[in-house]
């Protein structure tokens, strides 16, 4: 098999597992909420996953350096299928949150073992675009993914059946592939804390921070200020569009004229869409936009701090930038929902727009002041 075709399973094989993971998510939610649940279970449960990424991707370098890798996300695979039977056996909410960590937890491995694994593959003039691929792949599959449940229900076994399905076909390609992320020796020689002060790694806090902003409170912020129900549910969609479309000409941009430039200017355009986009709610036209454009920068950031990390490390030190990465992603995506809702409140409803617009100046700032310390400028 071909590089570039092993490239296109890999895709194709992450898409499939965020479908499972973006069909999850609609079904445990909405299930619960006819359940009964508050609205603080279902988000302590919703929760889950960013807490089992935090607590399992520190484990990467062992797994990578003491197993079979191939064989380890197979193994997680195995489990991201098996554990949503759980969810059709048991109607205790407590068990939910245990079926949920685990499920969310495989899945989350997975995805991390695959970023390591399409960063260490990739030949450097063109490690931006395939990871852009990467990045397009997972979020086209979790919208999908989203969007069949309605069609499924979220009622008994056909919503579980299509999950299970889902994670099934991403068994299958993978097995078919036949390759695996390269196994790693020895330690790494980089400590923990180095590696979180670097930008990159810095990068995926402050998406992680930002993540939940479009997903859960955008939509309340445009009821808030006077849109209908449906507009407000199109912000969602034109933030997910342009972290669909954005990250595969942003990386191989990157590719090209250098990642610390490109990923400034995603910052910049970060920065900007919460100062315009208040001036943009009595065109809704105008919003969705704004909104396109923030999807894109905030994908696009993702994607090319990623490809940063394997521009300057390599073998085991790049796994440990892994775990950095993923850990401090986990991390902001378990407090930035609490932040930017304590904003909201704070100052309903500019707030969300002026807590986002200040995550972004002090990343740019961060960035910047990193950049001089180094003698480089982006």
């Amino acid at each position: 098999m071909t590089a570039h075709l092993k490239m296109t399973v890999l895709s194709a094989t992450v898409a499939a597992a965020a479908a499972a993971a973006g069909a999850s998510y609609a079904y445990v939610d909405l299930s619960l909420h006819r359940m009964g649940a508050s609205a603080t279970a279902i988000g302590l449960n919703a929760a889950m996953p960013a807490l089992a990424w935090l607590l399992t991707t520190p484990l990467m370098p062992t797994l990578l350096r003491r197993f079979d890798p191939g064989a380890v996300l197979r193994a997680l695979l195995v489990v991201a299928m098996l554990s949503p039977l759980g969810f059709v056996l048991s109607a205790d909410q407590d068990v939910w949150m245990a079926l949920r960590f685990l499920f969310g937890g495989s899945l989350g491995m997975v995805f991390r073992l695959t970023e390591y694994w399409i960063s260490a593959a990739s030949p450097d003039d063109r490690r931006g675009f395939n990871v852009g691929l990467y990045a397009s792949a997972f979020c086209a599959g979790a919208a999908v993914g989203a969007a069949l449940v309605p069609l499924t229900g979220t009622e008994g076994w056909p919503t579980i059946l299509l999950i299970q399905a889902l994670v099934g076909v991403a068994l299958v390609m993978l097995t078919v592939a036949k390759a695996a992320p390269p196994r790693i020796t020895g330690a790494p020689r980089i400590s923990l804390a180095k590696l979180s002060a670097s930008v990159a790694v810095m990068t995926a806090l402050i998406f992680g921070l930002f993540e939940s902003v479009p997903y859960t409170l955008m939509p309340v912020y445009a009821v808030t200020a006077g849109l209908s129900e449906d507009w407000a549910a199109g912000t969602v969609s034109a933030f997910l569009i342009g972290a669909l479309l954005f990250p595969i000409p942003v990386g191989a941009l990157a590719d090209r004229v250098g990642k610390p430039g490109v990923l400034a200017a995603c910052g910049v355009a970060g920065l900007a869409v919460p100062l315009i986009l208040p001036a943009t709610l009595d065109v809704p036209q105008a919003l969705m936009a704004a909104m396109l454009v923030w999807g894109g920068a905030a994908g696009s950031l993702y994607t090319v701090a990623l490809a940063m990390l394997a521009d300057r490390f390599r073998g085991v030190d790049l796994a440990a930038a892994n775990v950095a990465f993923g850990t401090l992603y986990a991390f902001g995506a378990l407090v930035g929902p609490l932040l930017h809702g304590m904003a909201m409140d704070w100052h309903p409803p500019q707030g969300l727009m002026e807590s986002s617009f200040l995550l972004f100046l002090v990343y740019l700032s961060t960035m910047l002041w990193s950049f001089r310390r180094m003698g480089s400028r982006p």
